[in-house]
């Protein structure tokens, strides 16, 4: 008689995002139009989960507020992307997302220290 034995492995993930400003100066940049957060494109991207050209996509498109700064880098305005892209995916997602970079640049103007 053979026994047989089966072993059952779980696997957990956890995401965390932390934000590092873009600009020199240590401020947070915020939308001109709209007040809300600004993150450089490529941070933008990685934390909505889409490419960095689907945002210059947007861009081009004029769905998404964004600036140039002195460096050359390219700031996105989160809400405007978030909501260009609820088509996408959804908005429930992006707005648990945006929802966490208010609060950290909140917790960040304040002088604490904040992740996502």
């Amino acid at each position: 008689m053979e026994i047989k034995r089966t072993t059952e492995i779980l696997v957990e993930t956890n995401r965390r995002f932390v934000i590092r400003r873009a600009e020199e100066s240590g401020e947070q940049l915020f939308c001109s139009r709209c007040g809300e957060p600004m993150l450089a494109a490529e941070q933008a991207a990685s934390l909505i989960g889409i490419s960095c050209r689907a945002v210059y996509r947007h861009i081009e498109n004029g769905n998404i507020h964004f600036a140039e700064i002195e460096t050359g880098a390219v700031m996105i305005c989160i809400s405007s992307l978030a909501s260009a892209c609820d088509d996408e995916r959804g908005k429930e997602s992006f707005g648990e997302i945006f929802g966490q970079i208010t609060d950290s640049a909140a917790k960040n103007s304040a002088g604490e220290e904040g992740e996502l």
